[in-house]
């Protein structure tokens, strides 16, 4: 079983992942007069989740896979994956690692689930959990193949760190609904064009009762919206709602913002919005933020 970790993220059982540092991070170091903790989504950590992974066929035809990039500080050492499989209890994900050999320092693992999992016809969908000795990033591509194989379509996922997670609304330092995961940029079409589907992940040993709403540009449900969906999730685990919104406004939205919220006190909650076009399986990922300002 897991060992229990605080919102910082930092699993004492898991430790080993090596990964990927920009240069970029130490120019909004100097252009930004805020210290490292101020940050709200910080680039840079040693615990981390790709919140959508998947091998698995999918809606019209789709064939989904994922593909992974591990990038090393330093050249050496290991990188630990824990793969959570979607609607199951995570505590016991089977971890896999990554070694760097020397000179080596960047990893890249084709169709990462079946190569670790074998799980070939049967198909996967989860999150991938790391965890790392060193300041790290990550990055995956999520992409569907075409039945005959002679084109993908797909989105990056970039690793996200686990003290980033949104804390649950019945935690007693939980400060407003600007502390939950909000969702920005998304397409729905009523003619069937484009599809928004919500991913939730529970990034914790503890399970709970999440939400996901959305909201017009007053802050009020959309008319005929009786309200939120509700989901619950086992620990380390995530779901991914298959097109919850479908019906708000005729099916046609471009500007509703979508918010996925935690209520067990000591869990917490990622959200994600994936956009598909369904006339070409193409995607894009909409990482759910907090609104909060960093003085807050």
């Amino acid at each position: 079983m897991r060992q229990s970790r605080s919102s910082s993220g930092v699993g004492a059982r898991r430790a080993g992942v090596v990964v990927l540092v920009w240069c970029a991070a130490s120019l909004v170091l100097f252009l930004l007069p805020v210290t490292a903790a101020a940050q709200l989504n910080q680039t840079l950590h040693n615990d981390g989740w790709i919140l959508a992974a998947a091998h698995t066929p999918g809606m019209h035809g789709s064939i989904w896979r994922t593909d992974l990039w591990v990038k090393a500080v330093s050249h050496g050492g290991a990188a630990t994956l824990y793969f959570c499989e979607a609607g199951e209890d995570g505590s016991s994900a089977p971890g896999y690692a990554l070694e760097f050999g020397e000179g080596l320092d960047t990893v890249y693992v084709e169709d990462v689930v079946d190569h670790f999992l074998d799980v070939g016809d049967e198909g996967w969908l989860g999150a991938i959990h790391y965890v790392s000795t060193s300041d790290v990033q990550v990055y995956a591509r999520v992409y569907s193949i075409s039945s005959d194989g002679s084109e993908t379509y797909g989105q990056v996922i970039e690793g996200v760190p686990t003290a980033d997670m949104t804390m649950a609304y019945n935690s007693p330092d939980y400060p407003g609904t600007v502390e939950d995961q909000w969702m920005f940029a998304m397409k729905h079409t009523a003619d069937g064009r484009y599809r928004v589907n919500i991913g939730i992940v529970n990034p914790t040993p503890v399970a709970s009762r999440f939400w996901a709403s959305i909201f017009d540009a007053t802050g009020n449900h959309p008319p005929g919206f009786s309200g939120a969906v509700e989901v619950q999730l086992p620990p380390y685990s995530m779901i991914q709602l298959s097109d919850p919104f479908a019906e708000v406004a005729g099916g046609e939205w471009s500007s509703y913002t979508a918010r996925v919220e935690a209520e067990e006190p000591g869990s917490g909650a990622f959200g994600y919005a994936s956009v598909v076009d369904n006339a070409t399986n193409d995607a894009y990922f909409v990482r759910g933020v907090k609104i909060m300002r960093p003085d807050e």
